[in-house]
């Protein structure tokens, strides 16, 4: 499995949840963290998605699942549809929280202040990035699964925002109506584990139907360091871009790659 964060390390994402269940399930598990934290343009980090899939494929022998959080997902599902040789090496794309039709609060917040980094311009609804990415279809292959919640603060609305076209989308409210779980708490949410679990355990994406409404009366998923300072760090990097990626800001999104166009 290859994990993917989005403004913020690969530890700061997935070190306390799932880099610790996975391999206590004994599911093999990789990790990506982007420049610039995910701040730099989603076409550049899309290829390191792309080295990453190759190389674990072809070091192991097996197909990938990808995984990912917010935008990470976006880098995954850019790199399948434009490079057609990944699909086949590719068994499960799972996601949590991502934008897949552009969220509400980069647009506003983009359009506002004049200048962002190139990824809060792409992850804007609306966005050329955006446009061009759910212009093609999904890649046969791979089974898709968006995870998210209802009541997401940041990527919205909902569940407009997370649904994916051809997927199977499951919000955490759908098996647990008026679950407090948000943008950042979704990554140690063990109903939102469960629904990942479901998708690994069964050919095809997840299915609601499997998902047990005892889940409802638990909190956090199991072998984690789950806590609320974990889960809300990614605040800082969302509503506080660090100093060093809000000088690179731009005064609109990166133009897209000819291959995209």
């Amino acid at each position: 499995m290859l994990l993917t964060p989005a403004f913020a390390t690969d530890q700061q994402s997935f070190g306390w949840n799932y880099l610790e269940s996975f391999p206590a399930l004994g599911i093999p598990v990789c990790s990506l963290s982007f420049p610039d934290a995910g701040y730099t343009d989603l076409q550049v980090t899309a290829e390191y998605v792309v080295h990453a899939v190759r190389t674990m494929a072809a070091e192991s022998g097996r197909t990938i699942v990808v995984m990912g959080h917010q935008h990470g997902p976006l880098n995954e599902l850019w790199a399948l549809k434009f490079w057609p040789d990944l699909a086949p090496l590719v068994s499960d794309f799972i996601s949590l929280a991502t934008p897949y039709n552009g969220t509400d609060s980069a647009r506003n917040g983009c359009d506002r202040s004049g200048k962002c980094p190139p990824a809060n311009w792409q992850i804007a609804t609306g966005s050329n990035y955006l446009t061009a990415l759910n212009s093609k279809p999904l890649p046969e292959g791979p089974d898709y699964t968006s995870i998210y919640t209802k009541f997401d603060e940041l990527i919205y609305p909902q569940p407009r925002a997370s649904t994916l076209s051809g997927a199977t989308n499951i919000a955490v409210q759908d098996v647990c109506p008026l679950r407090p779980v948000e943008h950042f708490t979704i990554l140690g949410d063990n109903v939102a584990y469960n629904i990942v679990l479901d998708a690994l355990d069964h050919d095809g994406p997840a299915v609601r139907s499997r998902i047990s409404d005892d889940l409802c009366f638990t909190t956090s998923m199991p072998d984690s360091g789950y806590d609320a300072g974990s889960a809300l760090s990614g605040f800082d990097y969302f509503f506080d871009v660090p100093r060093q990626f809000r000088e690179r800001s731009v005064t609109a999104e990166p133009e897209l790659a000819s291959y995209a166009q």
